[in-house]
């Protein structure tokens, strides 16, 4: 990671969510507050994380973003290859209930437990949980993002383009 992070109330954030077998969708947020923005990939059967990476990159929301969430429950991405093309930190959010492994850690934020991996000091990360949760078990952004990707107007809305 080669950008410094300040964590401010609004931080950009962009929540990947991969439950969707057909589509990978993303969601930008400042802080826990505001949306501004959607990404939506097609999800190819062999799912690589440089191409997500370089998607990710291509945005035009990728200059102003500070940090990534994953809701990956099947592990299909490499959050540290993410980390090392994009040089943004990424927290994996897992919200399953299982023993901790693979450095995944609990969290507690408000009256809820989260289970998170993430390579930033745990000060900070338990400074960006707070910051970017509202209601719901996941933060805001990784929410918007799995609400997003379970919903039919994608697949109905064949002239929707998102990452424009």
């Amino acid at each position: 990671m080669t950008r410094s992070l300040t964590v401010k109330k609004e931080i950009r954030t962009l929540g990947l969510d991969l439950c969707n077998p057909l589509r990978v969708v993303g969601a930008v947020t400042r802080g826990g507050d505001y949306l501004d923005g959607v990404l939506v990939l097609p999800s190819n059967p062999t799912l690589e994380t440089t191409w997500i990476a370089s998607k990710i990159i291509r945005t035009r929301f990728f200059p102003e973003l500070r940090l990534i969430m994953t809701h990956d429950p099947e592990k299909q991405l490499d959050p540290d290859l993410i980390e090392r093309l994009t040089k943004l930190p990424v927290i994996t959010v897992d919200s399953t209930r299982k023993r901790q492994s693979d450095g995944i850690k609990l969290y507690k934020v408000g009256p809820k437990q989260l289970q998170v991996k993430s390579s930033l000091p745990p000060r900070i990360l338990q400074e960006i949980l707070s910051t970017t949760s509202a209601i719901g078990i996941l933060p805001e952004p990784l929410r918007i993002a799995h609400l997003l990707s379970g919903s039919r107007f994608f697949a109905k809305n064949t002239r929707f383009q998102a990452n424009k």
